[in-house]
């Protein structure tokens, strides 16, 4: 019985690696076309807030810890968002990740960022939603609902 149960795990972590993540979307989202090839999925909503998810191999299997790091250091170090919040999350469909919120104002307009970073199997799985801040914060508890609903 126990073999059969491993067997089982095994069969759906291979059938999962195959596919592309996806999400639940925010209601008022539509999910738009991808031809940069940079997002598996991206949708938008009619005040202009993004959501998307984006996988990479992680071949070297760097580990949660290493890609939040990496993520936070993009944002926070070279692109000038301020972290506001940082927690870990999981597991409910996902491993356990990691989910950041940033600020940054450009052209005197405030933006909110939220992302979350799983690892999973040899990918990294980055889910991000953003956008003027008066715009996401309203629906702030739906975007994070959808950013924790990646499979």
């Amino acid at each position: 019985m126990r073999q059969a149960l491993y067997l089982l795990m095994m069969l759906a972590g291979i059938a999962a690696m195959g596919c592309e993540p996806t999400m639940d979307l925010p209601p008022g989202f539509v999910e738009v076309d991808r031809d940069d090839g940079e997002y598996d999925m991206r949708a938008v909503s009619a005040e202009g807030v993004v959501v998307g998810i984006r996988s990479e191999p992680n071949p070297k299997q760097g580990g949660l810890e290493f890609w939040a790091k990496a993520v936070e250091k993009e944002l926070a170090g070279r692109r000038g968002y301020a972290l506001s919040a940082r927690e870990d999350v999981g597991p409910a469909i996902n491993p356990d990740g990691v989910l950041m919120s940033f600020d940054v104002t450009k052209q005197a307009t405030n933006f909110r960022y939220l992302v979350a970073v799983f690892v999973r199997y040899q990918e990294v799985v980055v889910a991000e939603a953003g956008g003027p801040a008066d715009a996401v914060e309203p629906i702030e508890a739906s975007l994070r609902t959808a950013l924790l609903s990646v499979r």
